[in-house]
């Protein structure tokens, strides 16, 4: 009964986590120290040796570019093969490229037409980013850099807050939720958790390296977000090539991030400990560090050779005893 109680602590700690896109270490990094320099630097994204295909994934550009896309959420939690609990939720992003200068390049997002099929939405605080724009500078071949104008974002999410308390004026209870939403988000630090993760995925393969067909994957050292703690987990990304188009005009690629098995274990039985501190019962046995858990994030996209996401799936997967968590978000350019 004791661990039966834990779990279920656990996995409202974690879903009210996953809810509020917490931040992860390695999500936008700027020019990360664990990718490797880029190698091919010609005007074609597309590279033949002899007869062996290669890319180098990069963004060509420019002022005034803009792109549409649909962005599907869906998170669903399973115990014993049964559906638990379901969130899905959609939103439109309109990607605009603001300003090039020497090499940089500044983006921004503007989020649009947010919509929840859940009750419980309003405990999600991405309620707060209907008509709300983050704007962000990459490098010259589509490498997170940095956020520029957060205090326009932060007064656009105090007018989307205030818009979403109008709908709610007789209802206390949900007052109470955005109040505490916005809140936490009222500051350029947390602010940015709001957005990390789309952004991280939309750029997720831009200037990593040079890649070829059929060749074994690019793997580095890399960081996810802790399940447990505020500290990151350390882990192992591995990107491939898919697929080159027959026209080459586009190409899919692939990474797989996986938790570090071991540190998550240990991760595991010291919140275990702390927990069992709090609740003031009895210490768990150190049989808790073998239990198994599976977390990894999987993302797949296909890139026009102009450096524009056609589409990009990315899932996320937590396994534990008999609980299974999925999270997938899903890209599709419209116009």
């Amino acid at each position: 009964m004791k661990f039966q109680l834990t779990y279920y602590l656990f996995f409202i700690v974690f879903a009210t986590k996953l809810a509020a896109q917490n931040p992860v270490k390695d999500s936008i990094p700027a020019p990360i120290k664990d990718s490797i320099t880029p190698i091919v630097q010609a005007d074609s994204i597309f590279v033949k040796e002899d007869t062996i295909q290669t890319v180098f994934p990069k963004t060509y550009w420019n002022i005034n570019d803009k792109k549409r896309y649909n962005v599907t959420n869906n998170e669903v939690k399973l115990v014993d093969d049964t559906i638990a609990s379901q969130e899905q939720y959609s939103y439109n992003v309109i990607v605009e490229v603001q300003n090039v200068y020497q090499n940089e390049t500044v983006i921004k997002w503007s989020f649009r037409n947010v919509q929840f099929n859940s009750k419980s939405f309003l405990s999600n605080p991405f309620t707060l980013v209907n008509n709300v724009s983050i704007s962000f500078k990459i490098d010259q071949d589509g490498r997170f850099l940095g956020y520029t104008d957060l205090d326009q974002t932060l007064k656009e999410i105090v007018l989307s807050s205030e818009d979403l308390e109008n709908k709610y004026l007789d209802n206390p209870a949900a007052l109470a939720l955005i109040k505490k939403n916005i809140q936490h988000y009222s500051t350029e630090e947390n602010v940015t958790k709001l957005f990390e993760k789309d952004i991280r995925q939309f750029h997720q393969f831009y200037g990593k390296s040079k890649f070829t067909l059929g060749s074994e994957p690019y793997v580095y050292e890399s960081y996810m977000d802790n399940l447990f703690s505020t500290s990151p987990t350390p882990a192992k990304t591995a990107i491939k090539l898919n697929e080159i188009s027959a026209s080459q005009t586009n190409y899919i690629m692939s990474s797989m991030q996986e938790a570090n098995q071991e540190w998550l274990s240990n991760s595991w039985y010291t919140y275990l400990k702390e927990l069992a501190v709090k609740l003031k019962t009895e210490e768990p046995s150190e049989a808790r560090l073998k239990d198994e858990i599976k977390y990894y994030v999987k993302t797949t996209s296909r890139i026009k050779d102009n450096g524009w996401i056609s589409y990009s799936i990315e899932t996320k997967k937590v396994k534990f005893q008999d609980t299974d968590y999925t999270l997938e978000r899903r890209f599709e350019l419209v116009d």
